[in-house]
């Protein structure tokens, strides 16, 4: 299978799990609007979550990869995977209870603008949140060994119960006092569902042994600067939520509501691109096949973009129609669609940015280049946070976001120009040109009839009418390897 059609399973994987996921928002905003019960469950939500993301989907999944496939051409997989899963059973387990122990102290920290009854609320949240991490993380780990067997679809697809868990805890929180803490349990088990989810396919496979193999401290190695780099890009995070902290009620929750529609196509197009061709990469550099390297880097950046442009330049048009229909009900009045809408602005400037730097680092990992993400991801967090600090007395939210934005710019540029100098021509100018162009197009026909026509619509039909108008006008600048992609993603399955 090609990459691009591993990476259209995946994304619909992944389509199928961030469409629950902004659900999972939409009932959040019905039900808890832009509240202080919210900002708290954010700023509890907010360490497991970074962490999930350095130690699960981020840093184990780009050290454990490489290092067993290596193991498995030498003949020593199996070993390697038993010491993997039982120290991953013992590790994980660990950490969630220290990071509970630790929950009063650091959510002080990260929220010192919350009066203190909101406070000792995040502060409680966190510290039954924190086993949120231990499940996420093993399933992160079952998701990377799935892809290294050629399985996209459910490691992509399988959020979907985490996003169905918060969603029925926020839709029972109305029925029962303490709402804020019964969809904190929601969360809790819908994680718990996906890692059954995971592990079925893999019953046979994982078996428990010693909790220690040379492999080990190759995944160790790795850890380090991929947790360096990871770690820093989550500053952005930490120092906009510190300083939204201070600004009126609900500023963290719009921030959030923004983030969520920003990561819709992040998840669909730069991850599930980056699943599928982190196992290829990494058998390229190990057998030293350069020519098969920049074949892959090309398709992956061509893939990338082909999708992340239009994506972009349709919320950036229909972004507050979108926003009003998702969020614009129950307790979300139209100062938070202003507020959320703004927000997107701001993070959509680097959205190209953030999806590259995206796939150059799964690239920097699978050469062995692990010196090169956790610089990138420095500068461009020190970017932000000097951004953060100027732009946010000028334009509040809107300026925390904007800031973000600029800082994925920045890291999407050094993140290519470093790997350049390492591996050279895999930049697709011909296909670059024809993208643009398309996307030109489309972002031109999608406004003139959402300026004169759509306006007169209801929200729902002015959506979905912009959407089809859209994907009319670019499908004839897609591409016909993408469009191969498609029908050959669809006829092999879900996989």
């Amino acid at each position: 299978m090609s990459l691009r059609g591993d990476a259209f399973r995946a994304a619909l994987g992944t389509m199928a799990s961030r469409v629950l996921g902004l659900a999972r928002e939409v009932t959040l905003a019905h039900f808890f609007g832009a509240s202080g019960s919210l900002d708290a469950f954010w700023i509890a939500f907010l360490i497991p979550n970074i962490l999930r993301r350095l130690l699960g989907e981020g840093g184990v999944t780009l050290a454990f990869v490489p290092v067993y496939l290596r193991e498995e051409r030498h003949g020593r997989g199996r070993e390697f995977l038993q010491a993997s899963f039982t120290f991953a059973l013992i590790a994980f387990p660990l950490l969630c209870l220290l990071g509970s122990y630790l929950a009063p102290k650091y959510v002080r920290l990260l929220a010192a603008g919350f009066p203190p009854d909101q406070l000792s609320l995040a502060a409680e949240l966190a510290q039954m949140l924190f086993p949120f991490l231990g499940l996420v993380g093993l399933a992160a780990l079952f998701g990377g060994l799935l892809n290294t067997k050629g399985y996209f679809f459910l490691p992509s697809f399988s959020p979907v119960l985490f996003s169905l868990g918060a969603i029925t805890g926020a839709a029972l929180s109305g029925y029962v006092s303490g709402s804020v803490y019964v969809l904190a349990f929601g969360v809790l088990a819908g994680a718990f569902l996906q890692v059954l989810l995971l592990f079925f396919p893999l019953r046979v496979t994982l078996s428990l042994g010693k909790p220690w193999h040379p492999g080990l401290v190759e995944v160790g190695k790795r850890l380090i600067p991929a947790f360096a780099g990871l770690l820093l890009s989550e500053v952005n995070a930490l120092v906009d939520n510190r300083l939204a902290s201070g600004l009126a009620p609900g500023s963290i929750s719009v921030l959030q509501y923004g983030m969520r529609l920003f990561q819709l196509p992040m998840g669909v197009i730069a991850a599930s691109v980056g699943m599928a061709i982190l196992p290829r990469l990494s058998r390229d550099a190990i057998h030293a096949d350069v020519t098969s390297l920049r074949r892959g880097l090309t398709d992956g950046v061509e893939t990338v973009l082909a999708w992340i442009l239009p994506a972009m330049a349709g919320l950036l048009v229909l972004g507050k129609p979108i926003v009003a229909f998702l969020f614009g009900h129950g307790a979300f009045g139209d100062v938070a669609v202003d507020g959320t809408y703004l927000a997107l602005m701001g993070y959509l400037v680097g959205i190209w940015g953030y999806a590259l730097l995206h796939l150059f680092t799964r690239a920097f990992h699978a050469l062995g280049l692990l010196r090169f993400p956790p610089l990138v991801l420095g500068i461009s967090a020190m970017a932000n946070v000097g951004l953060d600090i100027a732009l946010v007395r000028i334009w509040g939210v809107f300026g925390l976001a904007v800031a973000t934005g600029i800082s994925g710019c920045i890291g999407g540029i050094l993140s290519g120009a470093l790997l350049w100098r390492k591996v050279r021509g895999w930049l697709p100018r011909g296909s670059l040109l024809r993208i643009v162009s398309g996307t030109g197009i489309m972002a031109g026909a999608i406004w003139s009839f959402d300026r004169f026509v759509g306006v007169g619509l209801p929200e729902f039909g002015r959506v979905f009418s912009g959407v089809a108008l859209g994907i009319l006008f670019y499908i004839p600048f897609l591409g016909r390897k993408n469009l191969w992609a498609i029908m050959a993603g669809l006829t092999r399955g879900a996989a």
